[in-house]
């Protein structure tokens, strides 16, 4: 005897991983992107790093700001002498300290900016305004990823959910064909062997429903997590099924738009201004610095808070400098080589994939001229499927097959219409694969 075992149920438990949504109404499929976009931890934690990144770009500004510096000291000196600063008309002194000691306050107000610096601070800003439109970018990647996961996740509840009313069709069925085939069994026209394989293969339906159920069950717990929500939240999925665009443009628009519209595209070339803001950074130490400054000093060389005339001193300043460090010209050659090979690095990274995106939308591509291509196979396989078993039961009522070619023809026809299902998901998931591929914003 020939054993007929319906892979349905191990094939389904492989079918998808989750996501979902809340509420006792229906949860359409843009909405479970939003929850995810608004409440998944990894797009919190893509985002605290854009914050991070920015941070950093305004600390480099910061930086590039004047200096400002204020100070106040009170102390005691002892002098060995008395001292004297200038004469007035009267013979007398213009600013004199008696011998002795005395109590002074000195406090001071400096400003100061480096005017010229070889360019760094130029282009540390520079650098670090790179990196942070870098980091929204890959935020926005995240993003796209996290779409497509949400996407992914919900078709293969579709799947589970569309694959357990087949299979509870075909238990109905399956009820059916068990009373015909007793009343079959009291006429004398089928043996009792036979009805026995009929109750065995509905055994093995209601275990693969039992299998199905539970995977559903996963697929929903994890699809709350997943977008964010109460692991018992109940949610309704739309398992309504769309025929997926059939039309496409040729390969090498999907792979132009690829390499202009990607967001990891548009990140490695900022990454790469920046290592070169970085070289530019390094090289200012081979420049000499200019700078200006301006300040106050006062000299109070009293025990009064307000001094009387002519006790104290006080005095503005304004300089400029020019700085040169010497041993630049010979201590930068690691700095700079490292500067360089970092620069190289991001190249070589962005080289690379530039060709792993390539490849990546060739393969989208593909794949989903291989899924429309598997659709009207398929299709035509049901209608084969249908007429096969159709004639097959009748035969069976009739007496002229065993339950062996009726559960056959069962077998085919169930496979056949699982396929059905399997093949629309799988076209929806290829198209959006390939939308994601060259770069399309799914969200």
């Amino acid at each position: 005897m020939k054993k007929y075992v319906i892979g349905a149920g191990v094939w389904l438990l492989s079918l998808g991983w989750a996501v979902a949504q809340s509420g006792p109404t229906t949860l359409p499929l843009d909405r479970a992107v939003q929850l995810a976009l608004q409440n998944n931890k990894g797009i919190k934690l893509a985002d605290s790093r854009t914050q991070a990144a920015e941070a950093r770009a305004q600390e480099a500004k910061d930086r590039s700001m004047p200096q400002a510096s204020a100070s106040l000291a009170y102390s005691r000196y002892s002098l060995t002498g008395p001292f004297a600063l200038g004469e007035g008309s009267d013979g007398k002194p213009l600013f004199g300290l008696p011998g002795g000691a005395f109590n002074a306050t000195i406090g001071g107000v400096t400003i100061s900016k480096e005017v010229f610096g070889g360019f760094a601070e130029k282009s540390a800003r520079l650098s670090a305004d790179l990196l942070a439109r870098a980091s929204k970018l890959d935020a926005q990647r995240n993003r796209s990823e996290l779409v497509y996961t949400v996407t992914d996740a919900y078709y293969n509840i579709v799947k589970l959910i569309r694959s357990t009313s087949v299979i509870d069709q075909n238990i109905k069925q399956f009820d059916e064909r068990e009373r015909d085939a007793r009343n079959l069994e009291k006429e004398g026209i089928v043996t009792a062997n036979e009805v026995l394989k009929i109750q065995l293969q509905k055994n093995n339906l209601q275990l693969s429903r039992l299998q199905v159920d539970k995977a559903r069950q996963t697929a929903l717990y994890n699809f709350n997590l997943l977008v964010g929500l109460p692991e018992d939240q109940a949610i309704t999925i739309d398992t309504t099924l769309t025929n997926p665009v059939t039309t496409l443009e040729p390969l090498a628009g999907f792979l132009t738009r690829a390499a202009q519209a990607r967001p990891e595209v548009q990140a490695n070339a900022l990454r790469l201004q920046a290592a070169d803001a970085q070289i530019r950074n390094v090289k200012s130490g081979l420049y000499p610095h200019f700078g200006v400054s301006a300040g106050y000093n006062y000299i109070n060389p009293t025990t009064r808070v307000i001094p009387e005339a002519s006790t104290y001193i006080s005095a503005w300043n304004v300089g400029a400098g020019l700085t040169y460090n010497i041993g630049s010209l010979y201590n930068l050659k690691g700095r700079l080589n490292g500067a360089k090979t970092a620069a190289d690095e991001v190249s070589l990274q962005s080289q690379q994939q530039a060709d792993q995106i390539r490849s990546e939308v060739v393969t989208a591509y593909n794949n989903y001229q291989l899924a429309l291509e598997q659709q009207n196979v398929i299709r035509t396989a049901v209608g084969q499927a249908q007429e096969n078993y159709r004639l097959t039961e009748s035969r069976f009522r009739n007496g002229l097959v065993g339950s062996t070619d009726f559960l056959e023809a069962n077998s085919f026809l169930l496979q056949a219409q699982l396929n059905v299902i399997n093949a629309t998901v799988d076209a929806q998931l290829a198209y959006q694969r390939l939308l994601k591929a060259s770069g399309n914003n799914l969200n």
